[in-house]
């Protein structure tokens, strides 16, 4: 699998059971599709004009996080993945896919690593560091370079010499946070907002924030644990993204979104705390004291509490949709992880005054419930018991 950061398990081809998918360090986000119990790898094809690539396998990257939900109101469970961003020393060489090899270059069963881009000038592959810093690793580089201008007109290959061939390779092409709209055959992959590229992004969040029906992001950003000639990446204070029902988003200001947090966030969750009808937001950060957000501004919507069958009580691998004047809405799925690290609320909140909550079990039963108007919470239980209205 390579190095996982990330993973949710959600029924992208809406059969009734639940696939997987991986967001991968230095590698590509991983779809497995559920056949009968068996992931099968699916290397789904990607339709951009951002880039020519046609699968996402070609969208390698370094990939933190990634969750699901219906971006675009279709019904089908769309996917958020949270990258690196374009605020990195990387970005003034990427032209050719960045490097990372690898490998126990000494011989002294200590792996050794060495980042790696493609120098326009030298028409070759070079080091990302400088002698001093490679040499730490890689003793021997002092011994064959006598000057750092020798070290810096020389290809990493010529540096490494005959240990080159024991190295190995991951590349990464792609660093932007994406949005990939599931057309059912393939992805369509959209860049996010230049405000979500700014700093890397952990922690994703889908949930309607506004209660507009509507699915919003949070991003968790930033991250400061580099070498010390490597500026932070601090650009971030956590970001809320406006959901257009259609796949697009707005980012919005810190004094709109009420959210200002200026450390290393990590993983996030969503939840109505205060069970007022408001999805509200919790963060944790390395190395400083976990935010609770409580949302006083959205409108309040419904809540809707699934209870599943004995072995799945949360009802887990379920899809919820909201009914306004006889037409779907998004739909919403009981995740037990997502994300980062994290874990959303069972309890799902809808947007837009629904009249009828269309539930389908994680066994592929199929309910109906109407809402009349004024409800506030609706318990629904996968055995067919009344549904319980408050």
């Amino acid at each position: 699998m390579g190095l996982v950061s990330g993973a949710v398990f959600s029924d992208l081809d809406a059969d009734g059971d639940s696939d997987l998918v991986l967001a991968c360090e230095w590698g590509p986000l991983k779809v497995f599709r559920n056949e009968r119990g068996r992931l099968a790898a699916w290397d789904a094809p990607v339709g951009t004009t951002n880039a020519p690539r046609s699968v996402l396998s070609q969208f390698t990257g370094l990939w933190n996080s990634v969750t699901a939900a219906d971006f675009d109101g279709d019904g089908r469970m769309d996917l958020v993945a949270g990258n690196w961003g374009c605020g990195t020393r990387q970005q003034s060489h990427r032209a050719q896919p960045i490097e990372l090899w690898f490998g126990d270059a000494n011989g002294d069963g200590v792996t050794e690593v060495a980042e790696a881009y493609y120098d326009t000038t030298l028409k070759t592959v070079v080091p990302e560091r400088q002698m001093d810093f490679l040499a730490r690793g890689l003793p021997f580089v002092r011994t064959r370079f006598a000057t750092h201008m020798q070290y810096g007109r020389a290809s990493l290959v010529e540096i490494l010499g005959d240990k080159a061939g024991e190295m190995k390779r991951l590349t990464a092409s792609w660093l932007e946070s994406v949005v990939l709209l599931n057309r059912g055959d393939h992805f369509e992959l959209r860049v996010l907002p230049v405000e979500a590229q700014l700093a890397p992004v952990f922690g994703v969040v889908a949930r309607d924030f506004d209660g507009d029906g509507r699915v919003d992001l949070f991003l968790a950003q930033n991250f400061f644990g580099l070498q010390p000639d490597v500026p932070r990446l601090d650009a971030g204070r956590g970001l809320l993204l406006r959901g257009d029902g259609r796949g697009g988003f707005e980012a919005l200001t810190a004094k709109t979104s009420g959210l200002a947090i200026y450390g290393e966030q990590r993983g996030a969750a969503a939840a109505d705390f205060d069970r007022d009808g408001r999805m509200d937001l919790a963060v944790s950060q390395n190395g400083a004291e976990t935010k609770l957000y409580r949302n006083t501004t959205a409108k309040p919507g419904l809540r809707v509490r699934l209870v599943g069958l004995p072995g799945n009580r949360d009802a887990v691998g379920a899809v919820v949709r909201g009914e306004v004047g006889g037409v779907p809405g998004p739909a919403f799925e009981v995740h037990s992880g997502a994300g980062y690290w994290s874990q959303d609320s069972s309890t799902q909140v809808l947007g837009g005054s629904p009249s009828r909550v269309l539930v389908r079990w994680p066994n592929g039963a199929r309910t109906t419930n109407a809402v009349p108007v004024g409800t506030r919470e609706i318990v629904i239980d996968g055995s067919g018991k009344p549904a319980v209205l408050r």
